[in-house]
């Protein structure tokens, strides 16, 4: 701007009875890096730096004589101008103020933080000076931090943290809460096969689905990978039935089938509901005592196969204080080998004749006397405990083979159970390697079995695992076939030399198409070159037919029941020498 121009500003300027702001403070104006205006004490504009006008795209002098109230949102023009008005009293200093500002242009709304600065009677500014700088993108930033640490990354819902935050702020206000905590089925079975993404997907589906659900009337949260949970929120009298209604209505909701790449994908729910306690002085325990009782539910619900919801009750939670304290007491019985290993024979269907046992554990409580296995070997599978027991049954049952061999004057050969746990471990072929050495035992001699179920959650692994044990020369076998997925792929894919056909094959084995089923799983197996082993035979019947089937060895209480070492050792001394049936001691314990 020349010279003249300048002068005709000025003269704009003194005819509107404002303030001629000096060249030298517009030359350090356009210096600046804030936005600069000056203003009487209303708001008239008297100046505009160069900055100001380029980034509102505004005509810099055309502005002069104008409220700098239009470009502020109506909705803080009375924030703002209390502000302006602070920084005229006597000795205020400066004040500091944030507002936004509308772009005319474009109906875009921008954040400004303003300092006001009284320099009326300042030389060559006579007015109050606005420095403004713009902060939109730095809000935008701090409110993508804030969304961030309070909502899940991948479904947008509110997580863990924004829910407790939630529940303390309904309970401040004497609201009634209940929870309900949903854990996902499938899920992992969805990544292990398709892929994480595949999983992802399939997670934030069933989120939407989910929000359809439950509605605006409660607060639907992704607290982990498979786990969800909505608090309610009302009336006591009321809260108890909505949590009832809002749990079927989200079990439902996951259970319908997702498609991924023209392939149906079916995922469930199990539900724990809670309700949160009258009345406790601390906020804290008040919501954790909430989510303890429902996590309390929700295991109950999956215990007895998922898909549907579990309210909470007292027993429930003497249930799991029961379970803590058995594991904790089976966790020193196998560390100071308290338990008992038994062994049922297997037998030769042809021959009648003991050909090896399987080593089964057992455990004697000190006060609860026996616990059954289907018992304590679950919890020892939810802990650590799973890989000592295994260990401990290996090493028992590779002691006592030596034994077995010169008892029957001949190899005998003996299983032993993997749990799935043990399965994973990449370093069980060593362990059983260490193992076999120690007990001077032909590896040969040694048949590790796992279950169907546990061999296909994780298929990769399984395989591997099970290769690394075949190169020991150890033998391999597939347990309870046919009650898990029972696909052809995975027989021709798992290393295994036996398939053990699971006790429910045999229920209806006298009828013809039990027969039929069970003989085309033998020749399946026979085409495979896979010993097949038929589990819980219990009359000559049945007995017989298995045999006429095709199965290579049978394993029941028609032949024994679990036997305890020294037993074994008789029963395999009375059959020694000879190749006729097995002695018949033992079935006068048949059920």
């Amino acid at each position: 701007m020349n010279r003249a121009q300048r002068m005709r500003i000025g003269e704009r300027l003194r005819r509107m009875g404002l303030p001629v702001v000096s060249p030298s403070y517009e030359a350090l104006a356009r210096q600046a890096a804030d936005e600069v205006l000056v203003t009487s004490p209303d708001g008239t504009v008297s100046f505009l730096s160069p900055s100001f006008s380029r980034r509102w795209n505004l005509d810099r002098w055309g502005l002069v004589g104008r409220d700098a109230f239009e470009w502020i949102h109506p909705e803080d023009r009375d924030r703002a101008r209390e502000r302006l008005r602070q920084a005229c009293l006597p000795d205020a200093g400066p004040v500091d103020s944030e507002h936004r500002y509308l772009v005319r242009s474009t109906g875009e709304v921008r954040w400004c933080r303003v300092r006001f600065s009284d320099a009326r009677h300042e030389r060559g500014i006579r007015g109050v000076i606005w420095n403004c700088l713009d902060t939109t993108e730095e809000r935008r930033a701090l409110e993508a931090l804030r969304f961030a640490a309070d909502h899940d990354a991948l479904t947008g819902l509110p997580n863990r943290r924004s829910l407790f935050e939630t529940f303390a702020a309904a309970t401040a206000t004497g609201a009634t809460c209940g929870l309900v905590l949903l854990g996902l089925d499938g899920l992992k079975a969805v990544n292990d096969r398709q892929g994480h993404s595949a999983g992802d997907e399939v997670v934030r589906r069933t989120a939407e689905r989910l929000a359809r659900a439950v509605g605006g009337d409660a607060v639907l949260a992704r607290l982990d990978g498979d786990e969800f949970a909505v608090l309610v929120t009302g009336a006591e009298r009321t809260v108890g039935r909505a949590v009832a209604v809002v749990a079927e209505r989200c079990v439902r909701a996951v259970r319908e089938p997702v498609t991924l790449g023209g392939r149906s994908v079916v995922v469930t729910a199990g539900a724990g509901t809670a309700l949160a306690a009258a009345a406790a002085p601390d906020p804290q325990d008040r919501v954790r005592e909430l989510f303890q009782h429902a996590d309390v539910a929700l295991a109950a619900a999956k215990a007895v196969g998922g898909d549907q919801a579990v309210p909470f009750s007292r027993s429930l939670l003497d249930a799991r204080h029961d379970r803590a304290e058995l594991a904790a007491d089976l966790r020193q019985a196998v560390a100071q080998g308290e338990l008992e290993v038994v062994y049922q024979p297997l037998v030769d269907l042809s021959l009648g004749s003991t050909v090896g046992v399987e080593a089964l554990v057992r455990w004697q409580h000190p006060h609860r006397g026996a616990v059954p296995p289907d018992v304590f070997v679950p919890i020892a599978e939810d802990s650590e405990t799973i890989l000592d027991l295994g260990a401990f049954v290996l090493d028992r049952a590779l002691r006592a083979s030596a034994g077995f061999h010169r008892a029957a004057g001949a190899d005998v050969l003996v299983s032993v159970n993997l749990s799935g746990h043990q399965l994973l471990q990449p370093e069980l072929a060593g362990l059983v390697a260490d193992a076999l050495a120690r007990h001077a035992v032909d590896p040969a001699a040694l048949c590790l079995e796992v279950t169907e179920s546990a061999a296909v959650a994780d298929l990769s692994a399984a395989r591997e695992t099970l290769l690394r044990l075949r190169a020991l020369g150890v033998r391999t076998a597939l347990d309870d076939f046919g009650t898990g997925y029972s696909s052809l792929s995975y027989l021709r894919r798992l290393p295994v030399d036996k398939l053990k056909i699971d006790k429910s094959f045999l229920d209806d084995v006298a009828d013809g198409q039990g027969v039929a089923v069970l003989s085309g799983i033998a020749a399946l197996a026979s085409g495979l070159g896979l010993t097949t082993v038929a589990e819980g035979i219990e009359t000559d019947q049945v007995a017989r037919l298995v045999a006429e089937a095709g199965c290579t060895w049978g394993q029941g209480y028609l032949f024994a029941r679990p036997l305890p070492e020294a037993a074994v050792h008789e029963h395999l001394a009375r059959q020694s020498g000879r190749r006729g049936p097995q002695n018949l001691l033992w079935r006068s314990t048949t059920a």
